[in-house]
């Protein structure tokens, strides 16, 4: 039966001369009636034959042509039980022993006779409407578990203490247990021993405080196989409410293969940027020399080819020694050597860095420095090239105005705070503006990079225990802010 289609009944009543009546008035009122019994061996087999939509069901009936009595209640919850037919009864005994019974059997109303018009059509229609959705119910409930059965991802449901109460068969594939040896207990059963109580502190603070950084979002880990081995995974958690507490729903998948082939590219990308960065390297020295003039006198236009050269040169170097910093990050090799670290010095090379690229585009550096010197805890080397990263996309998208550099410390962190008076950030790029894959689309083509800057320069800093946030809106520039430990005293 669909919202659109007639509504099929069946009438069971001992008495002949009501079951007519029933059926006439019932037509008119714009039902179908499919079926008509007289006693509750009938009905069973008329159900049967006929299925209808519900039953409209006399309680009272005593048997006939030889049949033991079976009265409506029984016939009802036989019906219910073979065919989930649900059953509306009509009696004219309502005593409370009756309508006890009734209630056993889920009966979907209760008519008292003699007969109301209103009454009877609104019984019917409210039984209907039930029938309905207990259908979608119904048909939602299978086509959830067909796809929780059929998909290749584990999903897994734990109780607030982090049992396991359900788990689908991709279970066995990536953790190699039976679902019913798992069910039951901790989901850390098969999380690695050494992750398991960050996992168990995870979940009891969300029962607790109702708040998780992870929950939604799709976290890389390990799990932990039935032999003993361990495997990159990743899932995704969400939390839902019922009378029972708050329940968890985690979706896993084996990221193994994925992992392999991050792996490769990575090696691939810095076996191929160590053989590219030499050469540009060299070519990069003899262009410095022919410019300074020590291969011999230059015209014009050899100069300005240089130039050009120069700077697609220094371009592609630029973006060889990124994807180098890049590979290392992924293969978790960067190291850091910390020592005292002057924020003038780092300033002052990073600026040097793009004088010549400030100048071309009639940019001003505006400094603010404290009248003594700061000192950090952090790498020489790599402070300067995230500073210089962030000092290039300053430059980079900066069309007229300054680029205002400012040194200065608070109790633990020394700070650089590099302002430009650019075009800004829109505001739906902030939140990933430091990712590997976020690259600004405003650039011009000319002046193209590969995009990882800033995210270098975000790892970089981190690996000091220090941070770079921005601050920015569109069309009036950014404020990126770094932060790095200060030199302690007794260091």
């Amino acid at each position: 039966m669909t919202d659109t289609q007639k509504a099929k009944l069946m009438l069971v009543d001992d008495e002949v001369i009501i079951t007519n009546q029933l059926e006439e008035f019932l037509t008119l009122m714009g039902y179908e009636i499919v079926a008509v019994a007289s006693s509750g061996v009938e009905a069973i087999y008329m159900a049967r034959l006929n299925r209808p939509d519900l039953v409209l069901m006399d309680v009272m009936m005593p048997g006939r042509d030889g049949h033991p009595g079976l009265d409506g209640i029984t016939a009802a919850r036989r019906i219910r039980e073979e065919f989930n037919i649900p059953s509306i009864f009509i009696t004219a005994y309502g005593g409370d022993q009756i309508i006890s019974r009734a209630k056993d059997v889920e009966a979907f109303g209760f008519i008292v006779k003699p007969l109301q018009e209103q009454e009877l059509r609104a019984a019917i229609e409210f039984a209907l409407y039930r029938i309905r959705m207990e259908r979608r119910l119904r048909e939602s409930e299978e086509k959830y578990r067909f796809v929780v059965s059929t998909a290749a991802e584990a999903i897994i449901t734990i109780d607030s203490k982090g049992n396991i109460a359900f788990c689908n068969p991709a279970v066995e594939k990536l953790f190699g247990y039976e679902t019913e040896e798992i069910r039951g207990r901790p989901f850390s059963f098969i999380v690695p021993e050494r992750l398991r109580l960050q996992f168990e502190n995870e979940i009891n603070r969300i029962v607790l405080t109702g708040e998780s950084e992870i929950i939604g979002k799709t976290v890389e880990s390990f799990g932990s196989r039935k032999d003993g081995t361990e495997f990159p995974m990743e899932y995704t958690l969400t939390t839902w409410e019922v009378r029972e507490g708050i329940f968890f729903t985690i979706i896993a998948r084996d990221i193994t293969e994925r992992k392999r082939i991050e792996q490769m590219k990575s090696d691939f990308v810095s076996l191929v940027s160590h053989q590219l960065k030499s050469p540009i390297a060299a070519v990069l020295g003899c262009i410095d020399n022919m410019l300074m003039g020590l291969t011999g006198d230059l015209n014009g236009r050899q100069v300005e080819y240089l130039e050009a050269m120069q700077e697609i040169s220094e371009r592609n170097y630029r973006i060889i020694s990124d994807l180098l910093n890049v590979s290392r990050i992924e293969r978790g090799i960067l190291s850091v050597t910390i020592e005292h670290v002057q924020l003038f010095e780092v300033i002052e090379i990073a600026v040097q860095n793009h004088t010549r690229m400030a100048e071309d585009k009639g940019l001003e550096f505006v400094f603010d420095y404290p009248g003594d010197l700061i000192t950090v805890h952090a790498d020489r080397d790599k402070l300067i090239e995230a500073l210089s990263n962030v000092v290039h996309n300053a430059v980079k998208f900066t069309e007229k105005g300054f680029i205002r550099i400012q040194a200065k410390k608070d109790k633990e962190y020394g700070i650089i705070e590099v302002e430009d008076s650019g075009r800004g950030i829109p505001e739906e790029a902030l939140a990933n503006l430091f990712q590997k894959e976020q690259i600004f689309q405003g650039a011009p083509s000319s002046q193209g990079g590969c995009g990882l800057g800033l995210y270098i320069a975000k790892q970089f800093v981190n690996l000091m225990d220090g941070d770079i946030t921005v601050s920015s809106k569109l069309g009036e520039g950014s404020l990126f802010t770094f932060s790095v430990p200060l030199e302690r005293s007794g260091n």
